[in-house]
């Protein structure tokens, strides 16, 4: 199965995990006290969500679209409002390692009489996911860590199967977690995408994961995931990392790329969107608000009960 395909049916879904960060309730500052494990403490998340919520009837401001340069000049401002200081977004924006990725954008080019591939299904026999060898993997990963996720399961509630089955899915064990700079993913989507709501997606993304990686002495454009700007080996956005993700293993830092971390905070996710083991349907439901799309949760069900 060639690269590039996997990281594009992960990268062309994974965004939408923006969208429960917003689900996060008040009951997580407790359940984090509990659970010992938040590296982001209930402070730095109502920071990142501040800039998300607006008061009873106040709207939203428009997305600025058109030029790249409107567009820049918007998502400046959108720093400033974020209370991100001038001097911080000047060397950003002025760093020689801003880029726009224009290929993520081009149509594909075709040689001659080739036709237009239609996009990779999870359950085409080129994504792999039912091969003998992608099972095996799936049911090694869990042998290996038993009793990490014996762990795992008996604060969070979800079983390893569910977890593993996520974890193929997204990055096929650690094997595509993309090449893209996050922040550079980010703000190829804001300068260059057609879709407002995907523009303003990236934009808020954007004073997340820049907010963030200050607050951590972070350097923005250092972490590299997919080209909708998903990283590390479940694919969270940066809000999604900011709401959801756990230093498990306690090692002082939160790594999306070391197992114990990605493992709990995958539990954690599907947890805190109301995961309850033996009701299908609200199992379903949480792992819809991961990836909002019913293929994706069908392939999700269909790996872990065969591994």
């Amino acid at each position: 199965m060639k690269k590039v395909n996997i990281i594009k049916i992960t990268g062309t879904v994974v965004a939408a995990l923006f969208i429960a960060g917003c689900l996060f309730s008040n009951s997580a500052n407790a359940e984090s006290k509990v659970a010992g494990k938040n590296e982001v403490a209930s402070k730095e998340i109502a920071k990142d969500k501040a800039g998300k919520k607006k008061s009873r009837g106040e709207k939203r401001s428009p997305v600025v679209m058109g030029s790249i340069e409107k567009r820049e000049a918007a998502l400046k401002a959108s720093f400033r409002r974020a209370g991100i200081s001038q001097d911080d977004a000047d060397d950003i924006f002025s760093d020689e390692r801003i880029e726009l990725y224009y290929n993520i954008y081009a149509p594909p080019a075709l040689k001659e009489g080739e036709k237009k591939k239609k996009k990779l299904s999870y359950f085409d026999e080129e994504f792999g996911l039912f091969k003998p060898e992608s099972i095996e993997s799936g049911k090694r990963i869990i042998a290996d860590n038993k009793e990490l996720f014996d762990k795992i399961e008996s604060f969070y509630g979800v079983p390893a199967n569910y977890i593993v089955s996520i974890i193929r899915i997204e990055t096929d064990f650690k094997k595509h977690l993309g090449k893209y700079s996050v922040f550079n993913a980010l703000y190829t989507m804001s300068m260059l995408d057609k879709r407002a709501k995907r523009v303003e997606m990236a934009n808020r993304e954007l004073v997340t994961w820049v907010r963030m990686c200050k607050r951590r002495d972070m350097d923005p454009f250092a972490t590299k995931g997919s080209w909708a700007g998903a990283f590390g080996i479940p694919q969270f956005m940066p809000s999604s990392y900011v709401t959801f993700a756990v230093d498990y293993n306690d090692d002082g830092k939160t790594d999306l790329n070391d197992y114990p971390d990605a493992f709990a905070s995958i539990a954690n996710y599907l947890y805190r969107v109301g995961w309850k083991t033996g009701n299908e349907k609200k199992m379903r439901r949480a792992v819809y608000n991961y990836n909002h799309e019913k293929a994706y949760v069908n392939a999700v069900f269909a790996y872990a009960g065969r591994i």
